[in-house]
């Protein structure tokens, strides 16, 4: 049986509203989504081998394996947002695909940036305040480098195989959002997805503690869902946990000096950006009312 590979791949970026696109994609009757996010295959091969405990592909039969139960005739897709980490995965995956569409979603990076922190506190992985991570190391901030990170894709591939799209767009118009990506993937352009259900949504957990309690495996969660199991199905049960952790969430904004800061930043990268993409990104430079003082 002849291997086969994805038609199309979205590259990035994370914290920009992947999720929620693998959803609206895998509705399409016409779109077969890769079920595995974040493949790992399209990188090199030291880092490939170091995340083989996370379920990296390692080799290209166990990859095109994850398309094989694609109904015939229909397009397939992938999404691994760190491709866009690594500057040889646009080489490697032309080597593979060389007719294959590029997608990226790109957000605010500043906003960006502060959502992959708010993600890493409810993980109880960051303690410091978003300030001071700004200002001690770039471990937010390095994947906000957008033209940086897709630069490579444009000079590898025909500029007609890539799609570059704002995470503002979806927000303000999703439906024209995804029947314009429709007519790029090439299938049904009129088709509507379900767009009520939304990805992950951001926030800080109003209690540390509580929030350690339900999201991470411990003794006393373990303890209440063994009597809980007795009771109620499982569905209930996660229902109710996720209710618990919404109400410990709190919607949190952006400072107006981080988000200063990091305009300062990112300056040069978006006006390479703007000119790369011809693209309007001035909002992304500016100061929006939310967080003006």
């Amino acid at each position: 049986m002849m291997n086969r590979f994805p038609d199309f791949i979205i590259v990035g970026a994370g914290k920009c509203g992947t999720t929620s696109l693998h959803n609206y994609l895998a509705q399409h009757p016409q779109i077969y989504m890769c079920q595995k996010k974040e493949t790992f295959f399209f990188i090199n091969e030291k880092t490939r081998e170091k995340h083989k405990p996370w379920g990296a592909v390692t080799t290209v039969e166990d990859y095109c394996s994850l398309f094989q139960d694609a109904p015939k005739g229909s397009v397939t897709g992938e999404i691994s947002t760190n491709y866009y980490a690594y500057p040889e995965s646009a080489q490697l995956i032309y080597q593979h695909i060389p007719t294959v569409k590029i997608i990226a979603i790109l957000r605010d990076p500043a906003e960006r940036a502060f959502s992959a922190y708010q993600m890493h506190v409810r993980q109880g992985i960051e303690k410091r305040s978003f300030e001071q991570v700004i200002s001690e190391d770039n471990k937010y901030v390095k994947r906000g480098f957008y033209f940086s990170e897709i630069i490579p894709y444009f000079k590898t591939f025909n500029r007609q195989s890539i799609k570059i799209l704002l995470y503002d767009d979806l927000c303000q118009n999703s439906i024209a959002f995804m029947q314009d990506l429709f007519k790029f993937i090439e299938v049904d352009d009129n088709f509507i997805p379900d767009m009520s259900k939304k990805g992950r949504k951001g926030g800080l957990p109003k209690n540390q503690s509580l929030n350690q309690l339900l999201t991470k495996p411990n003794l006393l969660r373990s303890s209440v869902a063994a009597v809980l199991k007795l009771a109620m199905p499982l569905q209930v049960r996660q229902k109710i946990r996720a209710v618990l952790i919404k109400k410990n969430t709190y919607k949190a904004k952006l400072s107006p000096e981080a988000r200063r800061k990091l305009i300062e930043i990112y300056k040069d990268d978006i006006l390479k950006l703007q000119d790369l993409l011809e693209r309007d990104l001035s909002n992304w430079l500016s100061m929006p009312n939310q967080v003006k003082e």
